[in-house]
Protein backbone atom coordinates (compact mmCIF):
# COMPACT_ATOMS: atom_id res chain seq x y z
CA UNK A 1 0.00 0.00 0.00
CA UNK A 2 0.82 3.37 -0.25
CA UNK A 3 2.47 5.60 2.82
CA UNK A 4 4.19 8.28 3.60
CA UNK A 5 7.21 7.78 5.71
CA UNK A 6 9.98 9.55 7.38
CA UNK A 7 13.50 10.38 4.95
CA UNK A 8 17.21 10.37 6.48
CA UNK A 9 17.01 14.10 6.79
CA UNK A 10 13.79 14.62 8.92
CA UNK A 11 11.30 14.96 6.04
CA UNK A 12 8.81 12.53 4.47
CA UNK A 13 8.37 10.98 0.97
CA UNK A 14 5.79 8.52 -0.41
CA UNK A 15 6.72 4.89 -0.17
CA UNK A 16 5.01 1.45 -1.19
CA UNK A 17 4.61 -0.39 2.24
CA UNK A 18 3.40 -3.55 3.62
CA UNK A 19 -0.26 -3.32 5.40
CA UNK A 20 0.11 -2.83 9.07
CA UNK A 21 -0.20 -6.13 10.70
CA UNK A 22 -2.60 -6.04 13.99
CA UNK A 23 -2.16 -6.96 17.69
CA UNK A 24 -5.46 -8.58 18.87
CA UNK A 25 -6.59 -5.55 20.08
CA UNK A 26 -6.49 -3.51 17.02
CA UNK A 27 -8.32 -2.41 13.90
CA UNK A 28 -7.52 -1.98 10.43
CA UNK A 29 -8.64 1.19 8.73
CA UNK A 30 -9.08 2.16 5.47
CA UNK A 31 -7.94 6.14 5.94
CA UNK A 32 -9.97 8.63 4.34
CA UNK A 33 -8.23 11.85 5.89
CA UNK A 34 -5.88 12.87 8.72
CA UNK A 35 -4.00 16.31 10.54
CA UNK A 36 -0.82 17.69 9.60
CA UNK A 37 0.39 18.60 13.30
CA UNK A 38 3.77 19.36 15.39
CA UNK A 39 3.38 15.98 17.20
CA UNK A 40 4.14 14.62 13.45
CA UNK A 41 6.92 17.55 12.82
CA UNK A 42 9.01 15.85 15.69
CA UNK A 43 8.29 12.14 14.99
CA UNK A 44 9.52 13.30 11.62
CA UNK A 45 12.75 14.33 12.76
CA UNK A 46 12.83 11.71 15.59
CA UNK A 47 11.98 8.49 13.67
CA UNK A 48 14.42 5.98 11.61
CA UNK A 49 13.59 6.03 7.91
CA UNK A 50 11.06 4.37 6.57
CA UNK A 51 8.67 5.04 9.88
CA UNK A 52 4.82 5.66 8.94
CA UNK A 53 3.74 9.06 9.74
CA UNK A 54 0.03 10.39 11.07
CA UNK A 55 -1.43 10.54 14.46
CA UNK A 56 -5.09 11.58 13.04
CA UNK A 57 -7.00 8.79 11.77
CA UNK A 58 -10.47 9.27 10.25
CA UNK A 59 -11.70 6.63 7.97
CA UNK A 60 -13.54 3.20 7.93
CA UNK A 61 -13.06 -0.39 9.41
CA UNK A 62 -12.01 -3.40 7.16
CA UNK A 63 -10.71 -5.83 9.55
CA UNK A 64 -12.18 -6.42 13.19
CA UNK A 65 -9.95 -6.63 16.25
CA UNK A 66 -8.99 -10.07 16.68
CA UNK A 67 -10.22 -10.09 20.45
CA UNK A 68 -13.55 -8.75 19.97
CA UNK A 69 -13.28 -5.28 20.89
CA UNK A 70 -13.83 -1.78 19.01
CA UNK A 71 -16.83 -1.57 16.18
CA UNK A 72 -17.22 -3.37 13.21
CA UNK A 73 -16.31 -3.74 9.88
CA UNK A 74 -18.17 -1.20 7.70
CA UNK A 75 -18.29 1.59 10.55
CA UNK A 76 -17.19 5.04 9.96
CA UNK A 77 -14.86 5.48 12.79
CA UNK A 78 -11.89 8.45 14.05
CA UNK A 79 -9.02 7.35 16.79
CA UNK A 80 -5.82 8.28 17.84
CA UNK A 81 -2.53 6.01 15.94
CA UNK A 82 -0.62 5.78 18.63
CA UNK A 83 2.12 4.24 16.28
CA UNK A 84 1.62 6.13 13.35
CA UNK A 85 -0.21 5.20 10.28
CA UNK A 86 -2.14 7.69 9.77
CA UNK A 87 -0.47 9.21 6.23
CA UNK A 88 -0.94 5.66 4.69
CA UNK A 89 -4.01 4.07 3.00
CA UNK A 90 -4.70 1.62 5.66
CA UNK A 91 -4.27 2.77 9.48
CA UNK A 92 -3.99 0.25 12.43
CA UNK A 93 -5.44 1.15 15.46
CA UNK A 94 -5.92 0.21 18.87
CA UNK A 95 -9.62 -0.36 20.15
CA UNK A 96 -9.29 1.82 23.40
CA UNK A 97 -8.33 5.03 20.88
CA UNK A 98 -11.20 4.41 18.18
CA UNK A 99 -14.63 5.32 18.48
CA UNK A 100 -17.67 5.51 15.66
CA UNK A 101 -17.71 8.91 14.16
CA UNK A 102 -20.90 10.64 14.86
CA UNK A 103 -23.57 10.93 11.48
CA UNK A 104 -23.51 14.67 11.25
CA UNK A 105 -19.51 14.78 11.19
CA UNK A 106 -17.71 15.63 8.32
CA UNK A 107 -14.60 12.83 7.55
CA UNK A 108 -12.67 16.03 7.89
CA UNK A 109 -13.69 17.66 11.15
CA UNK A 110 -13.22 13.87 12.53
CA UNK A 111 -9.92 13.72 11.64
CA UNK A 112 -9.26 16.75 13.63
CA UNK A 113 -10.72 15.77 16.89
CA UNK A 114 -8.22 12.87 18.07
CA UNK A 115 -4.54 13.75 18.35
CA UNK A 116 -5.29 17.97 19.19
CA UNK A 117 -8.35 17.11 21.50
CA UNK A 118 -6.74 14.28 23.75
CA UNK A 119 -3.91 16.21 24.31
CA UNK A 120 -6.25 19.78 25.50
CA UNK A 121 -8.23 17.02 27.83
CA UNK A 122 -4.85 15.84 29.07
CA UNK A 123 -3.90 19.16 29.98
CA UNK A 124 -7.06 20.49 31.02
CA UNK A 125 -7.31 17.56 33.44
CA UNK A 126 -4.23 18.30 35.43
CA UNK A 127 -5.29 20.17 37.97
CA UNK A 128 -8.33 18.25 38.69
CA UNK A 129 -11.33 20.88 38.77
CA UNK A 130 -12.09 23.82 36.06
CA UNK A 131 -15.91 25.13 36.58
CA UNK A 132 -14.86 29.13 38.08
CA UNK A 133 -11.17 28.58 37.89
CA UNK A 134 -8.75 30.93 35.74
CA UNK A 135 -7.15 29.22 32.90
CA UNK A 136 -4.48 30.22 30.45
CA UNK A 137 -3.58 28.21 27.69
CA UNK A 138 -0.25 29.29 25.24
CA UNK A 139 -0.18 29.01 22.10
CA UNK A 140 -3.91 29.14 21.82
CA UNK A 141 -4.08 29.64 17.95
CA UNK A 142 -2.80 26.24 17.19
CA UNK A 143 -4.65 22.99 16.76
CA UNK A 144 -4.44 22.19 20.48
CA UNK A 145 -4.63 25.61 21.46
CA UNK A 146 -8.00 26.41 20.18
CA UNK A 147 -9.88 23.46 21.40
CA UNK A 148 -8.32 23.69 24.75
CA UNK A 149 -10.00 26.97 25.33
CA UNK A 150 -13.50 25.70 24.12
CA UNK A 151 -13.11 23.00 26.29
CA UNK A 152 -12.14 24.87 29.07
CA UNK A 153 -14.95 27.25 28.45
CA UNK A 154 -17.28 24.76 28.30
CA UNK A 155 -16.21 23.62 31.96
CA UNK A 156 -16.99 26.97 33.43
CA UNK A 157 -13.27 28.32 33.62
CA UNK A 158 -12.25 31.76 33.01
CA UNK A 159 -10.56 31.77 30.07
CA UNK A 160 -6.91 33.29 28.80
CA UNK A 161 -5.41 32.77 25.56
CA UNK A 162 -2.00 33.62 25.17
CA UNK A 163 -0.71 34.86 21.74
CA UNK A 164 2.68 35.41 20.07
CA UNK A 165 1.73 39.23 18.24
CA UNK A 166 -1.35 41.24 17.64
CA UNK A 167 -1.93 39.93 14.62
CA UNK A 168 -2.51 36.56 15.30
CA UNK A 169 -5.37 37.73 18.23
CA UNK A 170 -7.72 38.72 15.37
CA UNK A 171 -7.32 34.42 15.06
CA UNK A 172 -9.39 33.83 18.33
CA UNK A 173 -12.05 37.20 17.56
CA UNK A 174 -14.98 34.50 16.84
CA UNK A 175 -14.98 33.55 20.86
CA UNK A 176 -16.20 36.25 22.49
CA UNK A 177 -15.95 35.12 26.09
CA UNK A 178 -12.10 34.89 25.24
CA UNK A 179 -9.41 37.08 26.59
CA UNK A 180 -6.44 37.12 24.17
CA UNK A 181 -3.54 38.58 25.34
CA UNK A 182 0.92 38.65 24.26
CA UNK A 183 2.97 37.60 27.09
CA UNK A 184 3.58 41.56 27.47
CA UNK A 185 -0.11 41.80 28.58
CA UNK A 186 -0.54 38.77 30.55
CA UNK A 187 -0.89 39.56 34.31
CA UNK A 188 -2.59 36.46 35.78
CA UNK A 189 -2.56 34.95 39.10
CA UNK A 190 -3.82 31.88 36.57
CA UNK A 191 -5.06 28.54 38.45
CA UNK A 192 -4.12 26.60 35.53
CA UNK A 193 -1.87 27.35 32.89
CA UNK A 194 -1.95 24.84 30.22
CA UNK A 195 1.69 25.30 28.12
CA UNK A 196 1.81 24.48 24.76
CA UNK A 197 4.93 26.44 23.44
CA UNK A 198 7.59 26.03 25.76
CA UNK A 199 11.04 27.76 26.01
CA UNK A 200 10.60 31.66 27.52
CA UNK A 201 6.92 31.07 27.12
CA UNK A 202 6.83 28.38 29.28
CA UNK A 203 9.45 30.65 31.91
CA UNK A 204 7.36 33.61 31.82
CA UNK A 205 4.17 31.83 32.65
CA UNK A 206 5.45 30.21 35.73
CA UNK A 207 5.58 33.40 37.27
CA UNK A 208 1.99 34.26 36.56
CA UNK A 209 0.84 30.65 38.40
CA UNK A 210 -1.54 31.36 41.39
CA UNK A 211 -0.62 29.54 45.10
CA UNK A 212 -1.48 26.09 44.65
CA UNK A 213 -1.43 26.05 40.70
CA UNK A 214 -0.85 23.78 38.31
CA UNK A 215 1.22 24.69 34.98
CA UNK A 216 0.77 21.62 32.96
CA UNK A 217 3.27 21.80 29.92
CA UNK A 218 2.68 19.63 26.97
CA UNK A 219 5.13 21.71 24.91
CA UNK A 220 6.34 21.20 21.47
CA UNK A 221 6.87 24.54 19.82
CA UNK A 222 9.71 26.45 21.26
CA UNK A 223 13.99 25.03 20.98
CA UNK A 224 15.35 26.78 23.63
CA UNK A 225 14.93 25.24 27.02
CA UNK A 226 12.58 26.67 30.22
CA UNK A 227 13.77 28.07 33.16
CA UNK A 228 12.43 28.53 36.45
CA UNK A 229 12.23 32.11 37.70
CA UNK A 230 14.19 33.22 41.44
CA UNK A 231 12.65 32.81 44.17
CA UNK A 232 9.89 30.58 42.33
CA UNK A 233 9.52 28.07 45.17
CA UNK A 234 8.89 30.79 47.66
CA UNK A 235 6.25 33.21 45.98
CA UNK A 236 3.99 30.37 44.44
CA UNK A 237 3.80 28.59 47.62
CA UNK A 238 2.15 24.87 46.46
CA UNK A 239 2.37 25.82 42.87
CA UNK A 240 3.18 22.64 40.82
CA UNK A 241 5.01 21.82 37.19
CA UNK A 242 3.59 19.07 35.76
CA UNK A 243 4.43 17.19 31.96
CA UNK A 244 1.54 15.82 30.33
CA UNK A 245 1.79 13.27 27.19
CA UNK A 246 -1.90 13.20 25.81
CA UNK A 247 -1.59 9.28 25.02
CA UNK A 248 -0.78 8.64 28.45
CA UNK A 249 -2.87 6.46 30.38
CA UNK A 250 -6.09 6.15 27.38
CA UNK A 251 -6.12 2.97 28.02
CA UNK A 252 -7.31 2.58 31.55
CA UNK A 253 -10.74 1.76 32.35
CA UNK A 254 -12.16 2.77 28.50
CA UNK A 255 -10.42 6.38 28.90
CA UNK A 256 -9.46 6.82 25.34
CA UNK A 257 -12.76 5.77 23.97
CA UNK A 258 -14.77 7.68 26.57
CA UNK A 259 -12.94 11.08 25.66
CA UNK A 260 -12.87 10.63 21.99
CA UNK A 261 -16.63 9.75 22.07
CA UNK A 262 -17.00 13.05 24.03
CA UNK A 263 -14.79 15.14 21.59
CA UNK A 264 -16.89 13.50 18.75
CA UNK A 265 -20.31 14.69 20.51
CA UNK A 266 -19.39 17.78 21.25
CA UNK A 267 -18.01 18.92 17.55
CA UNK A 268 -21.48 17.23 16.62
CA UNK A 269 -23.77 19.45 17.77
CA UNK A 270 -21.27 22.77 17.34
CA UNK A 271 -20.01 23.14 20.80
CA UNK A 272 -16.46 22.53 20.03
CA UNK A 273 -14.97 23.18 16.13
CA UNK A 274 -11.48 22.22 15.72
CA UNK A 275 -11.53 25.42 13.14
CA UNK A 276 -9.70 23.81 10.28
CA UNK A 277 -8.01 26.21 8.44
CA UNK A 278 -6.61 24.53 5.36
CA UNK A 279 -7.72 20.89 3.72
CA UNK A 280 -5.74 19.53 0.98
CA UNK A 281 -4.78 16.03 -0.39
CA UNK A 282 -2.34 14.03 1.41
CA UNK A 283 0.02 14.84 -1.57
CA UNK A 284 0.83 17.81 -0.15
CA UNK A 285 2.01 17.08 3.26
CA UNK A 286 5.48 16.92 2.72
CA UNK A 287 5.53 20.53 1.93
CA UNK A 288 3.31 21.08 4.53
CA UNK A 289 5.34 19.82 7.20
CA UNK A 290 8.09 21.67 6.32
CA UNK A 291 6.21 24.92 6.45
CA UNK A 292 5.45 23.87 9.71
CA UNK A 293 8.93 23.44 10.81
CA UNK A 294 9.73 27.24 9.35
CA UNK A 295 6.21 28.07 11.91
CA UNK A 296 4.17 29.13 8.78
CA UNK A 297 1.38 26.35 8.97
CA UNK A 298 -1.22 28.04 11.33
CA UNK A 299 -4.73 26.59 12.61
CA UNK A 300 -5.47 23.03 11.81
CA UNK A 301 -4.70 21.27 8.16
CA UNK A 302 -6.76 18.32 7.65
CA UNK A 303 -5.20 16.27 4.39
CA UNK A 304 -7.84 14.02 2.50
CA UNK A 305 -5.87 10.28 2.04
CA UNK A 306 -6.72 8.75 -1.45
Amino acid sequence: MRALTTTNDGTVEFAEVPEPTCTSSELLVRVTASTISRGDLHAARLSPPGTPMGLDVAGVVVEAAADGSGPSVGTRVMGYAARAGGWAEKAAVDSSLLVPVPKALSDDLAAALPNSGLAALAGLEASGFLLGSRVLVTGATGGVGRLAVQLAHLSGAEVTGLVSSPERREQLAGFDWLTAVTADEAQGPFDLIVDLVGGEVLSRALSWVAEGGVVASLAQTASETASVPLFWFAMHKGARLVSVYNSEGQREAGRGVRRLGLLGRLAETKRIDPQITRTTSWEEAPGLLAALGRRELEGRTVVRVS
